[in-house]
């Protein structure tokens, strides 16, 4: 009987130390990641709501360090070397600490990520990047906090912190200009390099507005290695209208689009149709 005992009251101990009751967190954690250029940019958080309480100037004072955020410490991880507002930024993972203001937002890049929260004070030393962002306020009202990226370009994007009706934008630039070139010139240098490669290149010399010269014979290579593609020719007619070659563009977007009309894709067929209207206009050659 007293082993019974022993033994019931000793299940019941190990039940008790291993129940956990699990409730939904009031500020759940969040994680979004961003490619931009050739590199990510990752940002782990944790999302507070309003639940009808006023936040700037109250529940986030004003003029004071703050998380960004609920529980822990924001982070922001650099995939690569970076430039942060316009400061330079090494690759690698950082604290974000803000400290709002009527006028200007100060944005910290901290290298301390273990800190619960925000530290009273900042130790120099341990600060990447200081630098102010004017907020835009007014529109929706926002009841949780987002950490988000907008105005996603090539080789940018704009790193957007919005709660209530106030929205701050962080630029984010990440050189990838180099890497991308540096890759082309590699790939185009084998001997088995194929149209979509010279494709990819011309498609990025004409976007990034780098060499008109270059993007026309990279395209023209790769409709020579990979004829009768007519998203190649529709690329192809478009530089060459941007070069000042509009006859030639014409005749190649008309081959283009009798290409896609053969395969049934009618977005190519308008966006031909369209350049083809637009390249004939007198008004477009006497302006070209």
């Amino acid at each position: 009987m007293k082993n019974i005992i022993t033994t019931l009251l000793l299940a019941t101990t190990i039940s008790f130390a291993n129940a956990q009751v699990k409730t939904p967190a009031p500020s759940p954690s969040s994680t979004v990641k961003q490619s931009i250029g050739l590199s990510d940019v990752t940002v782990e958080y944790s999302r507070p709501s309003a639940n009808d309480r006023k936040i700037f100037g109250s529940l986030v004072p004003m003029d004071q360090i703050w998380r960004t955020g609920a529980n822990g410490s924001t982070d922001i991880t650099f995939g690569s070397d970076a430039t942060f507002n316009g400061v330079k930024v090494a690759a690698g993972k950082y604290a974000l600490y803000t400290i709002p203001s009527t006028p200007e937002w100060e944005i910290i890049l901290y290298k301390d990520t273990e800190q619960w929260g925000a530290p009273k004070e900042l130790k120099e030393d341990m600060v990447a990047v200081r630098t102010k962002v004017r907020p835009e306020r007014g529109g929706t009202n926002f009841q949780t906090f987002n950490i988000g990226f907008e105005d996603l370009k090539t080789d940018k994007a704009n790193l957007t912190l919005t709660w209530e009706t106030t929205t701050v934008k962080v630029p984010i630039f990440m050189d990838s200009r180099k890497q991308v070139l540096e890759s082309i010139k590699t790939t185009l240098a084998k001997k088995d390099a194929k149209g979509s490669d010279y494709h990819q290149a011309a498609s990025y010399y004409f976007q990034e507005k780098i060499d008109m010269k270059k993007a026309l014979n990279y395209s023209e290579k790769a409709s020579k290695l990979e004829p009768d593609t007519f998203y190649m020719l529709k690329l192809q007619s478009e530089i060459e209208a941007a070069s000042g070659k509009n006859k030639r563009a014409i005749e190649t977007a008309k081959k283009s689009l009798e290409l896609a009309k053969k395969a049934n894709n009618d977005d190519y067929v308008k966006i031909n149709t369209d350049n083809i209207d637009k390249w004939s206009n007198t008004k477009y050659k006497a302006t070209n």
